[in-house]
């Protein structure tokens, strides 16, 4: 059977809704060991192995990259006051709590419940409320902004093979352990990053996002024959939220048995209301149809996100 080789350019990488494919400079490790059970008896003439627990770990080296630092909140001003966007470079104002009725930018009506909203250089954003929420101000899409909190939560890690539907992805939901940074002799700076797995191993799956998609508005994606005709063994699935124009916006997988059938939900990300990394599972029994569609709903201007789904072809599979 013949074989297509591939490089690793123009291959994608993303932490917990940043897109650090323009700052990694190397993929160093994917792994996804096995720990094996010895169960050699008397009847054996070598070892006999179960597989046991999975795992998974993921190693990276990036450039430094602090061209948008992180920024400092302003006040919460009195209801229906605009503040302007100081900042020399677009920010996301993520609005959370209290009872609010309007969000503006640039005295326009762009949402009416907490979410997160896009501010332009010395735009201005303002909010309607009886009850005062909170709201944090960033800027979105850097690698020193993703890694140098070092969260000890946990964070959705993602590397995407290219940018087509179909391609194959491994996603993890893991901790990050390290943020070292180096100095060549050039001058140059450059941090290796390890992320190691938590509860679950590390997964290979399918693109069902061409790499990061944009919609503006709600949209019905095409459809994706994945070439297995069903499968009652369930799936997992990964998604990253790169930008968030609105409130919230709302990511389903759909399937059906034929590409021009009624298709139905099969896995519901629920209502997001900011960028981030998010995993969902159904039932290892779940009957998973050959074709699929990712649908996206809410109130939204804009969202780019991408989706690893994740199909499994066995019975059983459990975490």
């Amino acid at each position: 059977m013949a074989t297509t080789k591939v490089t690793g350019l123009g291959d994608n990488f993303y932490v917990g809704g940043y897109n650090l494919s323009p700052d990694v400079s190397s993929l160093d490790t994917l792994s996804s060991p096995v720990q094996l059970i010895d169960i050699t008896t008397f009847t054996y003439k070598a070892y006999s192995r179960l597989g046991g627990k999975r795992d998974g770990a993921i190693s990276f080296t990036t450039l430094l990259d602090i061209n948008y630092p992180v920024i400092s909140n302003p006040g919460m001003p009195a209801s229906n006051t605009p503040v302007t966007n100081t900042y020399g470079y677009p920010v996301y104002v993520t609005i959370t709590g209290g009872t609010l009725t309007n969000v503006l930018v640039n005295g326009v009506s762009v949402g009416t419940t907490a979410g997160t909203y896009a501010v332009p250089v010395l735009g201005t954003i303002a909010i309607t409320y009886s009850l005062a929420p909170t709201w944090n101000w960033f800027a979105l899409g850097t690698e020193h902004n993703a890694l140098a909190p070092l969260p000890t939560s946990d964070v959705i890690f993602s590397y995407f093979q290219g940018s087509a539907v179909g391609n194959p992805a491994a996603s993890m939901n893991a901790k990050q352990v390290d943020y070292d940074p180096t100095r060549g002799t050039d001058a140059s700076i450059t941090f290796k990053v390890d992320a190691q797995a938590n509860s679950y191993g590390l997964e290979w799956g399918r693109q069902l996002t061409a790499g990061p998609r944009t919609d503006n508005g709600a949209t019905t994606g095409a459809y994706f024959d994945s070439g297995v005709a069903g499968g009652a063994y369930g799936c997992q699935a990964y998604l990253h939220i790169f930008s968030l124009v609105g409130t919230n916006v709302d990511v389903t997988v759909t399937h059906a048995t034929t590409s021009g059938g009624t298709y139905t939900t099969l896995l519901d990300f629920g209502s997001q209301t900011a960028i981030g990394g998010y995993r969902q599972t159904v039932s290892n029994t779940t009957q998973v149809n050959e074709f699929l569609k990712v649908v996206t709903a809410g109130t939204f201007s804009q969202v780019i996100f991408a989706v690893n789904f994740v199909k499994n072809q066995t019975a059983g599979v459990t975490f």
